[in-house]
């Protein structure tokens, strides 16, 4: 494991450094690299990789103890770049296919809540575990919500229900996990963002005259794992 802020890839898209440096020694910008007092790099090539919103994905890297003094010829430098973009594009490619994945499976799963036709605990478990995996392929992260209340009649139940699936976008999940608790998933978003979902929910129970409260926590990667724990009892705490 490599620390990004300690490497040569991060000065690179950071600071613009050469694509090709035949000799990292006689780059000021990289020369000082926290990198290189772990690692013997002398030569270094570095393109990044960005995604579909030009957000940066990664880099194709490489490096070499040894200087290479041929690495800085216009065709090298060409072919590198032609690689970088058919990377960049099957790139996009898979990320703009994850919302129709998500959207599939949210449909398909058949574990669900008979009477807010939400997920249930066992879809909701699995549809985690499969979003955890695309955040583990694709550098991703996520965000759970989770809406409790207390001694709620089905009629607010589904109003509810229906008052999330008309305010998260059409990639985020929900899940009603009993004792008058629901789950959201909010798939490639962080904290910030799930703060202004959290107040637009809050905001439409509360004109429906709904008591909830709402907590925010990050998607773990572990397997497995039920997100939000499921209160006890419908009490609000």
């Amino acid at each position: 494991m490599l620390r990004w802020r300690d490497s040569i890839c991060h000065r690179r898209v950071s600071e613009q450094g050469p694509l090709i440096c035949p000799d990292v020694e006689d780059e000021p910008l990289y020369n000082d690299a926290p990198i290189t007092r772990r690692l013997s790099i002398r030569a270094y090539i570095g393109l990044p990789l960005r995604d579909q919103n030009d957000r940066l994905f990664g880099t194709l890297c490489a490096m070499d103890p040894a200087p290479q003094p041929l690495l800085d010829q216009s065709d090298i430098r060409e072919a590198l770049r032609r690689q970088c973009h058919l990377l960049e594009t099957a790139l996009i490619w898979n990320l703009a296919g994850l919302d129709q994945r998500r959207i599939a499976e949210f449909l398909e799963e058949e574990s669900r809540d008979p009477d807010t036709d939400l997920l249930d605990r066992i879809g909701w478990g699995r549809i985690l575990d499969q979003e955890r995996r695309r955040c583990e392929d694709y550098g991703l992260e996520g965000v759970v919500l989770r809406l409790h209340g207390a001694m709620l009649c089905a009629e607010q139940r589904q109003m509810v229900a229906d008052s999330i699936a008309a305010l998260i976008r059409h990639q985020d999940m929900a899940a009603y996990l009993g004792h008058d608790q629901f789950a959201v998933l909010l798939t490639e978003s962080n904290l910030a963002y799930a703060e202004e979902v959290r107040q637009r929910l809050l905001d439409a129970l509360n004109a429906k005259g709904v008591l909830m409260r709402c907590d925010a926590e990050s998607l773990s990667l572990m397997r497995g794992l039920m997100q939000p724990q499921v209160l006890l009892e419908g009490a609000m705490h």
